[in-house]
């Protein structure tokens, strides 16, 4: 795969949501190397999420002699950005909106070999929402996935996410794009953990003594002083979602997974819009700024709603002080 534009002519008017399965390193970064420079020739902005190594090869590629980077192009460590995939939504709005007259490239590599299970679900459910999330955007998007390394699974999910693929040298559609099939998949109910700590919270007089509760639990586990105030910052804004827009309680409860700590709320809402929460709302929409910032927060946010109610997963580092 060398030499040529890297993409054919396509319609530019809205959103072109493409992947890349690819076989080596250098496929790889060859391709991504051509998608960049054609956009910055054409005078498009172009946003590459990256991992550390890939990004470092591409900046010797395109910075100047002084090392630096054309203003038109962001390079961003995706381990950092696209740790929560939940999150990842709102860059890729934000970077559109900075550039209101321009259309915009985006490269990712949000589903990296070696995730766990748990976040490349979240992945796979961002790819499906990403085509709403953007649609009618001028922006052309390009995630890469590492076909030797990627089970089949996640291979297969890629093709039901991108309307179209890049293959043998151009755009094709992909005659197994299903999105809202995958949609429908990602959300799985989410285990309760049995040795979990609970606290109920029945109406707004519960958030203070529930914060306590959140602060108290989050030292016990060894985290740290920065890493508690984000605990209940997330508990209390989970919380506070529930009393707004449901007629019942909500169910908090806390534990350790590994080297994370989970925070967990269960009520009896419907989470009708799957998109709440991973844009950025702007100063007008402050109704959804609480899970905004619950995914602003999270390592990884799990979600699953039903007719019946609504339990949501936030997995935040444990982060030991240094004096542990």
């Amino acid at each position: 795969m060398s030499g040529g534009a890297p993409f054919p002519a396509t319609d530019q008017s809205g959103f072109v949501h493409s992947v890349l399965f690819y076989r080596s390193r250098h496929e790889c970064l060859d391709l991504v190397r051509r998608f960049v420079a054609d956009g910055l020739a054409g005078d498009e902005a172009v946003l590459v999420a990256m991992r550390g190594d890939e990004l470092a090869e591409l900046c010797d590629a395109f910075g100047d002699s002084g090392g630096g980077l054309p203003p038109e192009l962001r390079m961003a460590d995706v381990a950092e950005v696209g740790r929560n995939p939940s999150r990842f939504t709102a860059t890729e709005g934000s970077f559109v909106d900075e550039h209101p007259d321009r259309r915009v490239r985006i490269v990712s590599q949000l589903a990296w070999p070696g995730r766990r299970g748990d976040e490349l679900v979240s992945c796979v459910e961002h790819e499906a929402l990403a085509n709403a999330a953007l649609d009618g955007y001028p922006a052309t998007k390009l995630c890469l996935y590492d076909e030797t390394r990627l089970n089949d699974q996640i291979l297969a999910d890629a093709r039901a996410t991108h309307p179209v693929l890049w293959a043998g040298g151009g755009l094709h559609p992909s005659a197994e794009y299903a999105p809202d099939a995958v949609l429908d998949r990602c959300n799985q109910p989410l285990e309760a953990n049995p040795g979990a700590a609970t606290y109920l919270v029945k109406e707004s007089a519960d958030l203070r003594p529930a914060r306590s509760f959140a602060v108290d639990y989050g030292g016990w586990a060894g985290m740290s002083e920065d890493a508690i105030d984000d605990l209940q910052l997330v508990a209390t804004e989970l919380a506070t979602n529930s009393l707004m827009y449901t007629d019942g309680a909500c169910r908090l409860a806390f534990w350790r997974q590994d080297e994370h700590l989970v925070c967990e709320a269960r009520d009896t809402g419907r989470l009708d819009d799957p998109l709440v929460g991973r844009l950025d709302p702007g100063p007008a929409g402050a109704a959804s700024r609480g899970l905004y910032l619950v995914n602003a927060i999270s390592d990884l946010v799990r979600t699953h709603t039903t007719s019946a109610g609504t339990t949501i997963q936030a997995y935040l580092r444990i982060d030991p002080s240094p004096d542990d």
